[in-house]
């Protein structure tokens, strides 16, 4: 267990619990129109921090979805091969397109979380590393309709760098801050 993740984790969490206890209108409000919260903390102590939240956040009002488990399941549906051949022939379109939607890894990640939303939980997105490279960040997901008016907020646990004002995913691309809650 690293040290960081022992000095900082009450910290965060305590940050977290006062967040989600907001009503929707205050986090709205707060994350200029959004419905989300974005969870930042170190990169190293990624699975650390997610450990613990499965510990702090209970199944009767939050269910968690692991994006590398996600992905994995989306290949499945779609087929290894298929994949493949989509990849080669859309590139970076096959995670997420402005010209389709169907078929795209967004939007079965979109319906995972929106069945969350409809089951009356709030989505808990672990392992976002996964989308690094996608064509896609935090903020499409935090900015999609579905996600907008939910009546319940999403989480985003999000492994990164602080530099100054500045927070990095996986210490390279700048975040948005837009549509959230920044715990940092």
């Amino acid at each position: 267990m690293s040290s960081t993740f022992q000095i900082e984790h009450n910290r965060l969490f305590n940050m977290l619990d006062k967040a989600i206890s907001n009503d929707l209108a205050s986090i709205a409000v707060e994350a200029n129109g959004g419905r989300s919260i974005l969870f930042v903390y170190p990169m190293e102590d990624d699975d650390l921090y997610i450990a613990e939240a499965r510990n702090r956040l209970s199944s009767d009002n939050f269910s968690f979805i692991d994006l590398r488990e996600s992905f994995n399941d989306f290949i499945n549906e779609i087929g290894q091969e298929n994949f493949e051949t989509m990849r080669a022939d859309f590139g970076k379109e096959v995670y997420r397109s402005e010209n389709f939607a169907d078929g795209t890894f967004f939007e079965f990640l979109m319906q995972r979380i929106n069945a969350v939303l409809q089951a009356g939980k709030s989505p808990v997105l672990v392992h976002t590393g996964t989308i690094y490279d996608m064509g896609f960040s935090n903020i499409h997901i935090m900015e999609d309709s579905r996600v907008l008016r939910a009546k319940y907020p999403l989480i985003v646990f999000y492994p990164a760098t602080i530099e100054g004002e500045t927070i990095k995913f996986l210490g390279k691309e700048p975040a948005s801050h837009y549509r959230c809650i920044v715990i940092k």
